[in-house]
This record gives C-alpha cells, sequence and structure tokens, in this order.
C-alpha cells in the first residue's frame, strides 16, 4: 500500500464507541484521515492540509438518501456505514468553535435513544445465548463431557459481555470510555472464535461409531473374541448404548490397551443407555464371550 494510505485493525466495543471517535480525532491532527470506517479495520489517507472531527451514529436506515442528507443540512459529511448498522460522518475542524459544535446531535434525548437502540439489540441477544447458556448447562449437568463444558463457557462469556455492554449503553449519562474494554474485546472475539474452534475439533476426535453382532447359533463357544478396536484421542467422559439378548449369560467387555477390563458386564438380556465412562487417552476394543446364540447392539461417543 502507499505511504499516502494506511489501515488500523483497532477494535473498539459498541459501548465504548466515545473511544474510537477520540482515536479519529487524534488520527485527524496527525494528518490521517478516515476513508472508511469499520468494525475490525479502518482506512485513512494521508492529508495534513485539513482536519476533521469525528462522530458515529447507530440505527437502521430505510430511506438512507434522506438520512444522509439529514446530517448534510448540519455540516456532517457521510463517510460510510457497516454492515450493523453504525454510520461515520466528519465535520470540518474550526479551532475557534468550541467543542459542542461537534456534537452529532442536537439533544441529550437523542443521544440517549441512540444508545438505547444498541443496548436492546445487546441484551437481547446476550439474553438467547443466556438461554443456550442454561440448556448446555443442563447438558452438561446429565452428560458431561469436554466439548460440551467448553461451548457452555464459551456462552456463559459471551452473554456476560453483550448483557454487560448493553446495561452500560442503557445508563444515561454513563461513560462509554471504560478502560481496559479494548482487553474486553479482544478476549471477547478470542474466547468465540478458539472457544467454537475448540468445540468442533475435539467433537471430530471423538470416536463415533455403532456395531450390530448376532448369531442364531454357535457351533463352538465364543471366548474373548476381539471385534471392534476404537481409539481415544483425549481423556474424558465417553457414553456407550449398549442392548444384548442371549439364551444363556453372556459377557461383554471394554478392554485397554494394558489388556484390562475396563467396563464388563455378564448377563442374559441388558439394555443400557448413556453409560458413563472415564477413558484416558489410548486405544480400547470389545470383546465379547458367549455360548449360545445371541443378538447384540452397541454404540459409544
Amino acid at each position: 500500500m502507499s505511504n499516502d494510505y494506511k489501515r488500523s485493525f483497532k477494535m473498539y466495543s459498541a459501548w465504548n464507541y466515545q473511544k474510537e471517535i477520540d482515536d479519529l480525532n487524534a488520527a485527524s491532527e496527525q494528518g490521517w484521515q478516515l476513508i472508511k470506517g469499520g468494525c475490525f479495520h479502518s482506512k485513512f489517507v494521508k492529508n495534513q492540509d485539513i482536519r476533521f472531527r469525528y462522530q458515529l451514529d447507530y440505527r437502521k436506515i430505510e430511506d438512507m438518501g434522506r438520512y444522509i442528507e439529514t446530517f448534510q443540512e448540519q455540516g456532517w459529511e457521510y463517510i460510510n456505514s457497516t454492515f450493523n448498522g453504525w454510520h461515520y460522518f466528519r465535520k470540518l475542524y474550526d479551532p475557534t468553535l468550541p467543542e459542542e459544535a461537534y456534537e452529532i446531535f442536537t439533544d441529550r434525548e437523542s443521544l440517549h435513544e441512540m444508545n438505547r437502540r444498541w443496548a436492546r439489540l445487546a441484551l437481547t441477544i446476550g439474553a438467547i445465548i443466556g438461554v443456550l447458556a442454561v440448556i448446555f448447562a443442563v447438558r452438561v449437568i446429565l452428560r458431561p463431557t469436554l466439548p460440551l463444558l467448553i461451548q457452555l463457557l464459551t456462552l456463559v462469556i459471551e452473554s456476560v459481555v453483550l448483557i454487560r455492554g448493553g446495561v452500560i449503553m442503557k445508563k444515561p449519562g454513563s461513560s462509554h470510555n471504560r478502560r481496559g474494554d479494548s482487553a474486553v474485546l479482544a478476549v471477547f472475539l478470542a474466547v468465540i472464535i478458539l472457544g467454537s474452534a475448540a468445540g468442533i475439533t475435539l467433537t471430530s476426535l471423538r470416536p463415533h461409531f455403532s456395531s450390530d453382532q448376532r448369531a442364531s447359533e454357535v457351533e463352538q463357544p465364543i471366548i474373548d473374541d476381539r471385534w471392534v478396536d476404537f481409539e481415544v484421542q483425549y481423556s474424558d467422559y465417553y457414553y456407550l448404548d449398549l442392548t444384548f439378548d442371549a439364551s444363556a449369560p453372556m459377557t461383554f467387555e471394554i478392554i485397554g490397551e494394558d489388556g484390562e477390563p475396563i467396563y464388563q458386564v455378564t448377563e442374559k438380556s441388558f439394555h443400557k443407555e448413556d453409560v458413563r465412562l472415564k477413558l484416558s487417552r489410548g486405544k480400547y476394543w470389545f470383546s465379547m464371550t458367549c455360548s449360545t446364540g445371541f443378538q447384540l447392539s452397541c454404540s459409544i461417543d
């Protein structure tokens, strides 16, 4: 990119939009004028012969032409809008004018209304994510696994950050220039990306399979028959669904790579779902011992 242009990748929380405005004003003083604002990056052009004051507005627009015209009548030049409803404006800076001349809203109620619009959105999304977190919490209690726990923590953090932001924006007259909010936003985005990636990756690494075995009769007893091998990539709780019927007691086992049984059941008829097994990383296999005809169905995940 030419030395006359540069990009900034600073992140700002919506409830700390004043910090972005201050940074844009400071950049203008240094000769860098905004030509495109964005949620995660902005583009500037070098021009030391001019200076602007910037402002942001947040709202959904039905008549964009009339919206821009309204602000132009007040001396504001429209720059661009982001996909999520933020609009960037600027006005030529005149050092003889008071700072109040660069307020985009002519009354505090308009400012509060803008804050309330974002607050409603943040609180609504935060509440929806909170409900999902409760659902995941119930699932973790009933059927704990590491992927579910990570997804739960991710949802909780997302919900807390959004609700916190909504509460800040909803308070009339509260300061939006909150120290540490850049770090909060960075952690928030990292949690979304890393938490989602970790949950998907760990879920994909779990053993997912089912198997059916049956025989109307056996010519000779089946003893310690090793018939399904599987590998566990990480230590966690895993769940077995097992059903079998036989004419005489039969034994089903899960054997670890050291040859010792991890799970064992001996019955003529057995049916149980979600048998919780604490398995460490390693190789395992199913083993069966029986002397008569049988039907067996099992799955693990």
